[in-house]
């Protein structure tokens, strides 16, 4: 896997870039233009060498994977509905081993209808790696009842739900709304506490509250274990220059507070590519490219000056293993629980079990095998 530095000397690694984009967005010189940012976009920077410095030192390091998104599903006036995006995503991650799917859910076009996305997962059987929800652009806050059916889905299919998240300031730094907050995403992920849920951003926002709030409620998560909470570090201390800055107080925080917690599984690397300084508004002087490997160089960089002793372990979690676990091996799921496609006679033995147990279990068994599906589950009704 990743070769950290021995005797100063730096090896390549290996990256996962847990939050991409392909699909169309606006740009930021011209709002009026839809700008299309295709593979060529991508793999300038997933299909080449990076050349990355830690600590000065220089290295090669290459993307192995990324988890990919369609833009034209998550514009609030989207392109594309959840079946034409996600097939299209699908398309394109076919020609394309590098590239892995989310699934982009439009809960607030649906009302809460999850039967397009549960009809994709079933006709695509481990194609998509999660589900992908963006509340700021539907303006759908994140514990609202319509997403329930597809958190729903998620636990059924085993599969991280992605959360964009953000804590939206007044100018006078009081907080606007919880439409996309941390605290609001917590809320929908107690549901369905054995579902993983990743804060994306890690509660983006210009002010170090945003990304403290997003701390706190992971903190808490921990503590109570009542979720399975997870961040990205897309968009965490970004400086005026539109790239990382050099110190990013908030990821340092995050990793020790983690670090207390022996939970430093729960963050991922990920940029939000090809948007902002990865070819919507590049930072000056720099190709998407070469804005790409600062962004890789400078966070390995605060790793290993304020981390010394355990950088290399945290390098490889934050930038390869999470991610892998998370959307591939999956290793946070109970191997003992019975999956959606398991054989009918697992669903024998379990009600065999029940019987044995008394009436109650075998009620359990029931609703959870043969009960509403697709959106009609009772509890999404409250």
């Amino acid at each position: 896997m990743i070769i950290g530095a021995v005797n100063g000397v730096s090896f390549r690694g290996v990256i996962i870039d847990s939050h991409i984009h392909y699909g169309h967005f606006k740009r930021v010189d011209n709002p009026n233009e839809l700008a299309m940012y295709d593979g060529n976009h991508l793999d300038s920077f997933v299909k080449v060498p990076l050349n990355v410095s830690v600590s000065g030192v220089q290295q090669q390091d290459n993307v192995e994977k990324v988890i990919v998104s369609n833009l034209d599903c998550l514009i609030r006036d989207g392109m594309k509905n959840e079946i034409d995006g996600n097939k299209e995503m699908l398309d394109f991650c076919a020609q394309n081993p590098k590239y892995h799917p989310l699934a982009v859910c439009q809960p607030s076009k649906t009302g809460g209808n999850s039967a397009n996305i549960n009809k994709l997962l079933k006709e695509n059987p481990d194609k998509f790696v999660g589900l992908k929800f963006h509340p700021r652009d539907f303006n759908l806050q994140a514990d609202n009842k319509a997403y329930r059916t597809y958190l729903r889905l998620a636990e059924r299919y085993k599969l991280p739900c992605v959360f964009h998240s953000d804590v939206n300031l007044n100018e006078d730094g009081s907080v606007k709304d919880v439409i996309s907050s941390p605290k609001s995403i917590y809320n929908a992920a107690k549901e369905f506490p054995d579902v993983p849920v990743v804060m994306a951003h890690m509660g983006a926002g210009k002010a170090p509250i945003s990304h403290d709030e997003a701390i706190e409620v992971l903190e808490t998560s921990l503590k109570n274990k009542d979720a399975k909470l997870y961040v990205d570090l897309s968009w965490v201390d970004w400086g005026d220059d539109g790239l990382a800055n050099a110190e990013q107080p908030s990821v340092v925080k995050l990793i020790k507070m983690l670090q207390e917690n022996a939970a430093t599984d729960r963050v991922l690397f990920g940029t939000d590519a090809p948007l902002g300084c990865y070819g919507e508004k590049l930072a000056d002087g720099l190709s998407p490219k070469q804005a790409y490997e600062r962004t890789v160089g400078t966070l390995k960089t605060v790793i290993k000056e304020n981390f010394s002793k355990d950088a290399d372990e945290l390098i490889e979690k934050i930038f390869y293993k999470n991610a892998d676990n998370l959307f591939f091996k999956k290793e946070w799921l109970n191997v003992t629980e019975e999956l959606p496609h398991a054989p009918s006679i697992s669903r024998i033995a379990l009600i065999a079990v029940g019987a044995v147990a008394g009436l109650s279990a075998v009620s359990y068994v029931f609703n959870r095998f043969f009960g509403p599906r697709e959106g009609q589950d009772e509890r999404f009704n409250k």
